[in-house]
């Protein structure tokens, strides 16, 4: 967990890449219900939109959405899930998250998480 996106996107790009806000040529689908996908440079920039609060009742699109988002991605990419607006995250919501990391973990993908309000931060740790 980084706390800007800045930071987490330095982590996750080559030391030759600077942020400047440049897309890559493939493009994403942009009919998820919960997220707003975009790249930069060689990083997936996924942020969170509509509700600032995701709850049980929201899981099951978040899921529906996450799947897709594996689909559509290749094998190692490098994902930003950026958090900002978010001022809470359900339990349910956190164990899609949970599954999401674990299956592009499996396709030796890396995932990091950005810009958690403090109470958001403190359910992912209340939840295990």
């Amino acid at each position: 967990m980084y706390d800007d996106r800045d930071e987490a996107f330095l982590v996750l790009s080559p030391k030759s890449v600077a942020i400047d806000g440049t897309a890559a040529a493939a493009p994403l689908p942009s009919d998820f219900t919960c997220l707003t996908v975009s790249r930069i440079g060689v990083v997936t920039h996924v942020q969170f939109k509509g509700t600032a609060t995701f709850t049980d009742e929201t899981e099951s699109q978040l899921q529906e959405d996450f799947c897709r988002l594996v689909d559509v991605l290749d094998i190692a990419s490098k994902v930003l899930l950026d958090f900002t607006d978010v001022e809470s995250f359900s339990p349910a919501c956190i164990n899609v998250l949970i599954a999401l990391e674990r299956k592009l973990r499996n396709r030796g993908s890396r995932t990091v998480l950005c810009s958690l309000a403090p109470d958001t931060r403190a359910g992912f740790f209340d939840a295990r």
